[in-house]
């Protein structure tokens, strides 16, 4: 099997330990071995919240600098920040409305590195479906399309069936075929 590392970074009240629990239970599920330590401070306040998710044999949960194969900025500051975890030929999914980082010289030395520079603006699609708080299930549909076959779209969501409250089972089922949907689109259109 394939070592993955990932990083998803973002603020408290974001959905970063949600999304990180999401995808260590998904690869749990398939009997891998997996790692999964997190870094928050004053979470509950907007603070920084960051989450390593290790699949394979890996020895610590812990991921250095330039050892990330993907990236998630829930929020594209808190994900531009930790773009140092990125190695060479990494995948960087930002939350943002801008295309790249917003940075010409931080995306020109991205590609330089071989990082896939992508981004979705799941914030608006998560408010335009009426459920703000589903921007983390757009984002993670979105990684899904990249994610195969560990986090394949069909695994996500049928996890994300079973553990979403009732309540939000629909908006968190539309929030992540929403983001899938939007990947496909930017592969169709060679953006990605």
């Amino acid at each position: 099997m394939k070592k993955q590392a990932l990083v998803i970074a973002g603020v408290g009240g974001r959905g970063v330990l949600v999304g990180s629990t999401i995808l260590l239970n998904i690869a749990f599920r398939q009997n891998l071995p997996v790692f999964s330590a997190d870094e928050y401070g004053m979470s509950q306040r907007g603070g920084s919240v960051v989450s390593h998710l290790k699949i394979g044999p890996f020895n610590a949960p812990i991921i250095g600098t330039g050892e990330a194969d993907a990236l998630l900025g829930f929020e594209a500051s808190e994900g531009i920040k930790n773009l140092a975890m990125l190695k060479e030929g990494g995948a960087c999914i930002l939350n943002t409305p801008n295309k790249g980082t917003g940075n010409a010289a931080l995306d020109d030395y991205l590609m330089m590195k071989g990082i896939k520079n992508l981004t979705i603006d799941a914030d608006r699609i998560a408010t335009e479906i009426g459920s703000p708080l589903s921007a983390n299930m757009v984002l993670l549909g979105y990684f899904s399309y990249f994610g195969k076959p560990v986090f394949s779209f069909t695994k996500l969501k049928d996890y994300v069936e079973g553990f979403s409250p009732k309540r939000f089972i629909d908006f968190n089922r539309k929030a992540l075929k929403l983001g899938y949907a939007e990947a496909r689109t930017q592969h169709e259109k060679g953006f990605v």
